[in-house]
């Protein structure tokens, strides 16, 4: 559901409705991905960083305010996947050089990645393509993701354990709210 205010911010109301059974696989993600123009590079947040912090792996990912260009936000895994997931956001911001652009406000929280490729470039679905970092080539774009929260990445035990259950998405509805606000420089 979205609300549009005459001040050009949108409140952006996610709502998921679970109505199937309790032994279907938990969700990767609930969240929005939005694309934005390449020129909205500079990034700003208030939550865990300034490196990539997960559900599960957040605990040295201190609450405070960072910034970074989308590159910088990039982690180079050697087999391409999920990477530079930036968990307990109050609010981020994507700007370009004059200032202006988007802000997120969380109500009260968001998650948040913002890359120059699309999710499907590091993970090709089911069918594992024997792809490498070289592979990965940038975009003209922006894909953010804007989320509730990302099922955790596991791995205790050197990458085979499952995600422990209290960092999962369990099929059950879910919903979160943010507000998309415009940062306009105005001289």
């Amino acid at each position: 559901l979205y609300t549009v205010y005459t001040d050009g911010s949108i409140l952006v109301a996610n709502h998921f409705e679970y109505g199937g059974k309790e032994d279907i696989a938990e969700m990767p993600r609930f969240g929005n991905n939005l694309i934005l123009p390449v020129e909205y590079d500079n990034v700003e947040w208030y939550g865990r960083g300034p490196h990539e912090n997960y559900w599960d792996r957040k605990e040295s990912a201190f609450v405070g305010i960072y910034d970074a260009k989308v590159k910088d936000l990039y982690f180079p895994y050697a087999r391409p996947q999920e990477n530079g997931y930036r968990t307990e956001n109050r609010w981020i911001k994507l700007t370009n050089e004059h200032g202006e652009g988007l802000k997120f406000q969380g109500m009260p929280l968001i998650s948040f990645s913002a890359h120059y490729n699309y999710i499907s470039d590091f993970d090709p679905g089911e069918e594992k393509q024997q792809r490498h970092t070289i592979d990965i080539k940038p975009r003209e774009l922006i894909s953010l993701n804007i989320d509730f929260k990302q099922t955790g990445v596991g791995g205790d035990n050197s990458w085979g354990a499952r995600t422990h259950e209290k960092y999962r998405l369990k099929p059950q509805s879910y919903e979160y709210i943010y507000l998309m606000l415009p940062i306009v420089n105005i001289k």
